[in-house]
């Protein structure tokens, strides 16, 4: 048996180490984004674990880490990274060669609509697409070639010239 590495949330609240003692990896993976209905389970996150990490005493949390919001049918998916200086910087993945020209288009709702996003049409992914990459991410903590990272720019607060304040 693998010692997990992994820790997975659903939605905002469940959070555990990723395992695989049902399926390998890949399939739990994929298993898990197919369940999302964007009402019921509507996020997914994925980060690993801390060094020497005992994740049956606690469930840590990092400012690195893989998530995607939506239903299987249509998903975000973000990626955060950390700058050596430890400056965060979040990202929507899109499938290669997008137009990212005019605004985003494709509207994601979560959360039995309560939430939603809007993003480009190539960065809309179902779950079997989703899960390729959230495995190549599991393995290298990276996203791979040929995926895409457009800057989500989350600083905040907002400067007054974008913040509408005169």
């Amino acid at each position: 048996m693998n010692q997990p590495t992994h820790i997975r949330q659903i939605n905002d609240s469940v959070r555990g180490a990723l395992v695989d003692y049902v399926r390998p990896y890949p399939d739990q993976i994929r298993f898990s984004l197919n369940q999302m209905n964007g009402m019921s389970t509507w996020a997914w996150s994925l980060w690993r674990a801390p060094e020497g990490a005992d994740l049956l005493e606690s469930i840590p949390l990092s400012g690195k880490y893989m998530q995607c919001a939506g239903a299987a049918d249509a998903l975000t998916i973000e990626v955060r990274r950390l700058d050596t200086d430890g400056t965060a910087h979040q990202y929507t993945i899109g499938k290669p060669d997008g137009d990212l020209s005019g605004a985003p288009t494709e509207v994601i709702h979560w959360d039995e609509g309560r939430h939603s996003t809007t993003v480009y049409p190539h960065e809309v992914f179902t779950a079997d697409e989703a899960a390729v990459i959230f495995y190549t991410y599991f393995l290298t903590d990276m996203v791979s070639q040929p995926y895409e990272l457009r800057d989500l720019h989350l600083s905040w607060p907002k400067p007054e010239s974008d913040a509408g304040v005169s």
